[in-house]
């Protein structure tokens, strides 16, 4: 028999996706010049690279003395599914439990066993279905699988936090040294608040993508909702219509497609 599988979901799996990091950063890199050039009013561009150099090697340097090498590593995968692409969408997951509805009405609870599927949630909620599981221990899972990606959640955006925070820092006291470092007399302007213009402009990104992690966070909480509800309902009623209906009732109306 053939194995069946979901691929309506955004999958967490970047391998191929990685390389796009790369582009992100240069984009971002000369956003974060753009902005400082128009908020201090520097004209050269050749003015700008120095101190990009000192405040984002500064903050990197400073990230990577502070958290393990593999929690950056995922933190900026995350920010890639999460905080550029928006990560799952509760639509896709009803979809998926649809799909899953529908498997369980032609080939039986065995053959929702052998669903495979790039979400982990989707892979665990169809077990619990192959097993007959009881509503407490979906409710188990569910709690259990909630707490662990809000611990994720937290981990990923301690790195981001961290980071705005030394970009600023760094900012600073690049600031600060400039201004010990001109001589008297000497018109210092936009020079001196260079650095830390940088940096501003640097943290006010940070924080544009911490908010999208903060949003796709809260979707990956409904989307988790949907799929264990939808396995609770299922073994009770496995009609499409009404899994459908019920489970579109779960999604607050600022998520609804």
């Amino acid at each position: 028999m053939s194995v069946p599988r979901t691929n309506e979901l955004l999958v967490r799996k970047l391998d191929s996706d990685v390389w796009l990091i790369v582009p992100l950063a240069i984009a971002a890199v000369s956003l974060t010049i753009g902005l400082a050039m128009f908020l201090s009013g520097t004209q050269s561009p050749a003015d700008v690279i120095q101190p990009v150099i000192v405040v984002l090697g500064g903050t990197l340097a400073a990230v990577l003395l502070t958290f393990p090498l593999p929690q950056i590593t995922e933190a900026f995968r995350t920010a890639l599914t999460r905080g550029i692409r928006g990560g799952t969408h509760p639509s896709e997951m009803i979809r998926a439990m649809s799909k899953v509805c529908d498997v369980s009405r032609r080939d039986g609870l065995l053959g929702v066993g052998e669903i495979r599927s790039d979400s982990r949630a989707v892979e665990d909620v169809c077990q619990l279905i192959s097993d007959a599981a009881r509503e407490p221990a979906i409710r188990f899972n569910l709690e259990r699988q909630l707490g662990s990606e809000r611990a994720f959640h937290q981990m990923v955006s301690d790195v981001f936090v961290a980071a705005a925070l030394y970009a600023l820092l760094m900012g600073a006291l690049a600031s600060l040294i400039s201004f010990g470092s001109m001589e008297a007399g000497v018109d210092i302007g936009a020079q001196v608040a260079l650095p830390f213009v940088i940096a501003g402009s640097l943290a006010m990104l940070l924080g544009i993508l911490l908010g999208r992690l903060r949003a796709a966070h809260l979707r990956e909480l409904v989307v988790m909702e949907i799929a264990y509800s939808g396995a609770a309902l299922m073994l009770d009623d496995n009609n499409v219509q009404r899994l459908r209906g019920r489970l579109a009732l779960l999604v607050p109306p600022g998520l609804r497609s």
